[in-house]
């Protein structure tokens, strides 16, 4: 809502409206008269007893993009830590000093970079990732990459939509620009199976190293012999 990015230090952005939410019209019965069960608060009886008569569309909420101010750090994923993650696959997350507002993200050797305000961080992260893991970044590789661009983006944004969809991070928003991305670079054209391949191995690579019960072991790069 607008009060809630407010309180998050972010201000909506001029010209954006509100979406549409579908919500439940609930009408309270009165208290009722029997005592609660042990376990049950009288107010828990309230809500539990209250009546559902519809649904109405309120105009009430803004994304992510619709806003701008204070970055927004990296939301908790239960069982699945980001920082554990990067230590096992010997990845560091480093400070952006490009000056390029429109460049969401960078990747070179083993560290990648976010802009602050980039519009998806989090399909940035996991993408710039996917890049490091299946050695894209790698010096050696830069001249497939450069012949290869648009292969290489499929496989890098492909993971980052698998990890996402697996930690419970894929919004609709996110999801759809996602695709639009991959069929961007990859136009019609069917990548190949080992390319295929090379996206799941990617991403259940980053989901194993960052499980919180995890003991994997991967070398970025490794995936690129694959």
């Amino acid at each position: 809502s607008y009060s809630r990015w407010q309180s998050l230090g972010r201000h909506i952005l001029k010209g954006s409206r509100a979406k549409d939410v579908i919500v439940p019209v609930l009408i309270k019965e009165p208290a009722p008269d029997e005592e609660p069960a042990e376990d049950e608060t009288l107010e828990e009886r309230r809500e539990r007893v209250a009546r559902l008569i519809g649904f109405k569309v309120v105009r009430a909420v803004f994304a992510l993009s619709d806003t701008e101010g204070a970055d927004l750090p990296p939301a908790p994923v239960p069982g699945w830590d980001l920082q554990k993650a990067l230590d096992k696959l010997g990845i560091k997350e480093v400070p952006f000093e490009s000056t390029d507002g429109n460049l969401q993200g960078w990747s070179h050797g083993l560290e990648y970079a976010l802009n602050p305000i980039s519009v998806h961080p989090n399909k940035t992260r996991f993408h710039e990732l996917g890049h490091i893991v299946l050695g894209h970044t790698m010096p050696h590789r830069h001249g497939e990459y450069v012949l290869h661009r648009g292969l290489m983006e499929f496989e890098a944004e492909g993971t980052a939509y698998l990890v996402m969809n697996e930690l419970g991070l894929l919004d609709d928003e996110t999801a759809s620009h996602s695709r639009g991305y991959i069929q961007h670079w990859i136009q019609d054209e069917r990548p190949p199976e080992t390319s295929i391949r090379r996206v799941f191995r990617a991403a259940e690579a980053i989901l194993k190293t960052g499980r919180v019960d995890a003991s994997f072991d991967a070398n970025p790069g490794d995936l690129s012999r694959q």
